[in-house]
């Protein structure tokens, strides 16, 4: 995996949230467009299209075109095995798995590992925020099988100790169902009056999120949500997960460090 660099400009509508918000002890934050990122855009669509489900409205120039509840199910099935895993969705959308779909499929989930990159900004800023005593906890829609080159071989298991990290595939919900928040702040042990959620997508972070009563962060590196009137406007909106340096303090000075050794 490689770090991605972030030549967009930064900018920020949260200056003073350090001290309006003096609680927030712990981070929840999305994996997908906030963390990293992979240039094989929708490894799910391609599951889809191979089992030969739907294939009439999947789009190739839409990400987008993936059905909703295949994505669902996807994402909220605890199956690393590729052969399982793919007879328990065929099974699931009443559809017959060849061994050629299997091979396929396994293709499928190992390009998606190899194209993973890791945002720098948000490498640099997780780690300055974990050494301020931040609790960092992954909320993730995310199914099974680039969890251990992302996890392992590239150190985010570091930021992000293993009980803190709510896969979707795990909590068995998914992002935008609030549940999946609820969920979340179970497994981190806190509460919504003691979070923030960072996310890059406004309908699948933020705005369930905001529902459950937590903070909100929209980072928007490319600029497009800047100025969408759909951005509630208590959404705190950032260029790059740096400006969150600005935003909360170092904690250390005031109260122990969380962690988990």
């Amino acid at each position: 995996m490689n770090d991605l660099a972030n030549n967009t400009s930064s900018f920020s509508s949260g200056a003073g949230m350090n001290v309006l918000n003096a609680n927030i002890d712990t981070l929840l934050i999305d994996l997908w467009g906030t963390v990293a990122r992979s240039d094989n855009r929708e490894p799910i669509r391609d599951l889809q299209e191979i089992l030969g489900y739907k294939v009439q409205s999947i789009d190739h120039s839409d990400v987008r075109s993936v059905d909703p509840e295949f994505l669902r199910v996807c994402l909220t099935t605890d199956e690393k095995d590729p052969v399982l895993f793919a007879q328990k969705v065929g099974n699931y959308f009443g559809l017959a798995v060849t061994p050629d779909m299997v091979t396929r499929f396994v293709k499928v989930i190992n390009v998606e590992s190899q194209c993973a990159m890791l945002f720098i900004d948000a490498i640099k800023a997780l780690k300055e925020l974990k050494a301020r005593g931040y609790k960092l906890v992954l909320a993730s829609n995310l199914w099974p099988f680039p969890v251990d080159c992302l996890f392992e071989e590239d150190n985010l298991g570091g930021l992000f100790p293993e009980q803190w990290r709510a896969y979707s595939f795990r909590e068995k919900v998914a992002k935008p169902e609030v549940s999946f928040f609820a969920k979340t702040m179970v497994r981190a042990e806190t509460s919504a009056e003691n979070c923030m959620m960072i996310g890059d997508h406004l309908e699948n972070d933020i705005l369930p999120a905001r529902e459950k009563g937590i903070l909100t962060c929209l980072i928007d590196r490319t600029g497009k949500y800047r100025q969408d009137p759909n951005v509630p406007a208590d959404v705190l909106h950032i260029g790059s997960m740096l400006d969150l340096l600005e935003m909360l303090p170092d904690r250390t000075q005031h109260a122990a460090p969380l962690g988990a050794n």
